[in-house]
C-alpha cells in the first residue's frame, strides 16, 4: 500500500543563521567608501552576487515562513481553514533558481580561494540541484506535449519537509540550505570588513540618516 504524503512542518526545514540583510546594508554603506583596489568589474560583479544569494535566501526563508503559518493554522480560531502551503511550490522554484545561478557564478571566481573551496566542496550538492534546475527549466515543454510524467511538476517539500522533490528528483532540504549558507559565506568574504559571523538581522528598507550642523563666525570672529 503505498503511504500518503505527510504534510511539511517548520521543524524539518532548518532556518538559515547568515546575516544577508546586515551584508546588504554593509554593501551600501560601502558605497561611499573608496575602494581602490576593486575595478568597477569587480564591483558590479560583487553586487550582482550579493543580491543573487539575497534573493535566494529570501525566498527559502519566505517558504519555510508559510509552512510555519500552515502548522499554526487553527479554523476555529481564524474561522476557516487557510491554505498558506499553496503558495510554498513559488518560494522553493525561485528559492533553486537563484541558489544555482549563485552557484556558477561563484564556480567562476577562480582567484578567490573562498570560492574555490566552496566549487569543491559542495561538488556533489551542486550537481544535484543542477539536475533539478535543468528538468524544471525545461518542464513547459513537456507539458504542452502532455508528457508529464511522475512525480509532482512543482517543486514541493517532501518527507515532511526533509527535502524538496520535483518529479522523480529529491534533495535533501539540509543540503539546499548548506548551499545557501555556504555562497553566503564566499559573497561575505569578497566585502573584509564585514563581519560573516555577525547576528542575523531582520529585512526591511535601508534607511540613510543625515544630520548637518552650521557655525556661523561674525566680524569679532565669535562663532554660534
Amino acid at each position: 500500500m503505498k503511504s500518503v504524503e505527510k504534510m511539511p512542518t517548520a521543524k524539518s526545514i532548518p532556518e538559515l543563521s547568515g546575516n544577508i540583510e546586515g551584508l546588504k546594508r554593509h554593501s551600501f554603506m560601502c558605497v561611499f567608501v573608496p575602494e581602490p583596489s576593486l575595478s568597477s568589474d569587480d564591483r558590479r560583479i560583487r553586487a550582482w552576487l550579493l543580491h543573487t544569494v539575497a534573493s535566494a535566501s529570501r525566498h527559502y526563508a519566505r517558504a519555510r515562513e508559510l509552512v510555519e503559518l500552515q502548522d499554526n493554522v487553527n479554523q476555529l480560531r481564524d474561522g476557516s481553514t487557510i491554505f498558506h502551503i499553496l503558495d510554498v511550490s513559488e518560494q522553493i522554484e525561485d528559492c533553486v533558481t537563484a541558489t544555482y545561478r549563485a552557484c556558477m557564478a561563484i564556480r567562476r571566481l577562480e582567484s578567490r580561494r573562498e570560492a574555490q573551496i566552496f566549487s569543491r566542496d559542495y561538488k556533489n550538492l551542486i550537481e544535484e540541484l543542477r539536475s533539478i534546475r535543468n528538468q524544471f527549466d525545461h518542464m513547459h515543454s513537456q507539458v504542452t506535449a502532455a508528457e508529464t510524467g511522475g512525480g509532482p511538476i512543482s517543486i514541493v517539500f517532501g518527507d515532511e519537509g526533509k527535502s524538496i522533490k520535483f518529479r522523480k528528483l529529491s534533495m535533501s532540504t539540509l543540503s539546499l540550505h548548506a548551499l545557501i549558507d555556504g555562497a553566503y559565506r564566499v559573497v561575505a568574504s569578497l566585502y573584509p570588513a564585514f563581519d560573516v559571523n555577525s547576528t542575523k538581522e531582520a529585512g526591511g528598507p535601508i534607511r540613510l540618516t543625515i544630520t548637518t550642523s552650521i557655525t556661523v563666525t561674525d566680524a569679532d570672529g565669535n562663532t554660534r
